[in-house]
């Protein structure tokens, strides 16, 4: 049985557990109050009007995403070489996590 370790101020849940002998480390996060506030955004296009400003917030990822991000996808999102991998997963498989309608691609 899962045992609670502890709770950042994220209110990112850390929990381990023993299977065959192995420490297994789960994460768990409520992440409703997030995607409410992304949804939120993107209906009201709150974060459109800094495009033109060369500042735009794309997405709000949850910690707990970016760990999935991290031992699923081996994508670290504060990598820079990896940005633009984490866009597109983002557009493909998270969609749900962008503030804005629009799609962002990166050329390079």
């Amino acid at each position: 049985m899962a045992k609670f370790v502890e709770i950042d101020n994220k209110n990112l849940e850390t929990w381990e557990d023993e299977y065959d002998g192995k420490l297994q480390v789960h994460y768990r996060q409520d992440v409703e109050p997030i995607l409410e506030r992304n949804k939120m955004m993107r209906n009201d296009s709150l974060t459109d009007h800094g495009i033109k400003h060369d500042f735009w917030l794309y997405a709000s990822i949850p910690p707990v995403v970016i760990l999935k991000l991290k031992y699923e996808y081996g994508l670290d999102v504060g990598n820079r070489n990896h940005i633009k991998r984490v866009v597109e997963v983002i557009n493909r498989d998270f969609p749900f996590l962008k503030c804005t309608e629009k799609t962002h691609t990166i050329s390079h």
